[in-house]
């Protein structure tokens, strides 16, 4: 299924200048397709759906609805664009829990929405992503990871374990670590970049991930200045590599906007993946652990008790000195009510004369106060670096 974006036209202010392509396929193994993604004027946007037929399929159709919905005339920030996903979440909990068939359902969400000017500023893209699916960008020959990846063996490749390689065919590269529809609040990677005249964006699933490596990627965008043409070969790679999964794909061409950096420039995204990700979050409460989500190859839907993900190392840092806190504390608590036992046990001291004898009970009473302190977290967009306007 294809689905080419029209020629660009400047004749008047409603026209953008974008074109785009895009290409879906259930794959080499698969009877059905449980990606779907939405390819409009404002808002690009790719859906890997998961929990077998009748829910997969529904839980992305609902996140690329509801997307298509909200954001089909653009976003006003990047915050809006943020609320649409969070409503998606919202949608696929509440219908996941009201249909017995549908229970656990999910899905991963990865995609650009178009900014219009105002306030003096520039048209822009906020670009969101919760899952492993992933986007791209390919600016002056040179193709980048815009989105950091929420699975199993991202945080194994984060802490070293393992190479990129081995990513590709770990055993348990289907786990991922965030996912529309799972829990009642989720937390939306988001970033808000520039347009630059001749930026390439690519949003897929990870059926193309899994079987393309990026550097044959690369090669085929280069090879093919045609956006729809990009889509087809890349989904057509996809497929000749195994096809295993579901692969869908969107390529997103800029055809105008800030002058495009020197090409030995460095790419905006160089270091996302080594710093932290920039959230809003839906809900301020953490989470107690992150959750897992295991697809079979039949497309059934497992939760993992996210205890077993590995944390990065950020987070085991803090968690560390919060249980370390936590024990000094009670210790001292400890101390306190073992030194006020002794003083019970110890004799009464006694005061006598001659004609009368009194006596008198000092009781020491000891109270302890334990209290543990949670370090909260303000989390806000991040402006990503950019070249100057």
């Amino acid at each position: 299924m294809s689905d080419a974006g029209p020629e660009p036209s400047f004749d008047g202010p409603e026209q953008l200048p974008f074109r785009w392509g895009a290409t879906t396929h259930p794959g080499n193994v698969r009877e059905s397709n449980e990606d779907d993604y939405v390819a409009d004027a404002h808002v690009f946007a790719v859906a890997d759906g998961m929990g077998g037929h009748n829910a997969g399929e529904v839980a992305s159709q609902i996140a690329t609805t509801t997307l298509r919905d909200r954001l089909g005339s653009g976003a006003a920030n990047l915050g809006v664009a943020v609320a649409a996903v969070i409503e998606a979440n919202a949608s696929i909990f509440s219908a996941a829990y009201s249909n017995p068939d549908q229970r656990g359902m999910g899905t991963t969400l990865t995609g650009l929405a178009v900014i219009p000017p105002a306030n003096g500023q520039p048209m822009r893209l906020g670009l969101v992503n919760v899952g492993d699916s992933r986007t791209y960008l390919r600016r002056s020959g040179h193709l980048r990871r815009a989105t950091i990846d929420h699975s199993y063996v991202q945080e194994l490749l984060n802490t070293g374990h393992i190479s990129e390689d081995e990513a590709r065919n770990h055993p348990r590269r289907n786990i991922v670590t965030r996912a529309l529809g799972i829990e009642p609040t989720v937390r939306v990677d988001s970033w808000l970049v520039p347009l630059v005249r001749g930026d390439r964006w690519v949003v897929c699933s990870d059926g193309l991930v899994d079987e393309v490596v990026d550097t044959e990627i690369d090669e085929l965008l280069a090879a093919n200045p045609d956006p729809q043409d990009a889509a087809d070969a890349l989904v057509a790679a996809a497929l000749l590599n195994g096809g295993r999964d579901n692969v869908t794909v969107i390529v997103l061409d800029v055809t105008d906007g800030q002058d495009p950096p020197d090409e030995d420039a460095a790419v905006p995204f160089d270091d996302w993946n080594d710093r932290p990700t920039s959230m809003i979050e839906a809900d301020t409460r953490e989470l107690d652990r992150p959750i897992a989500i295991a697809t079979t190859a039949a497309g059934a839907v497992t939760t993992v008790d996210g205890a077993a993900v590995t944390r990065r190392s950020r987070l085991a840092t803090v968690l560390f000195a919060v249980a370390g806190g936590v024990i000094v504390t009670v210790l001292i608590a400890g101390v306190a009510a073992l030194i006020a036992n002794n003083n019970d046990l110890e004799p009464t001291p006694t005061t006598s004369t001659t004609s009368t004898t009194t006596s008198s009970t000092t009781t020491t009473s000891t109270s302890t106060t334990t209290s543990t302190t949670t370090p909260a977290t303000t989390t806000s967009p991040e402006t990503l670096p950019s070249p100057s306007p």
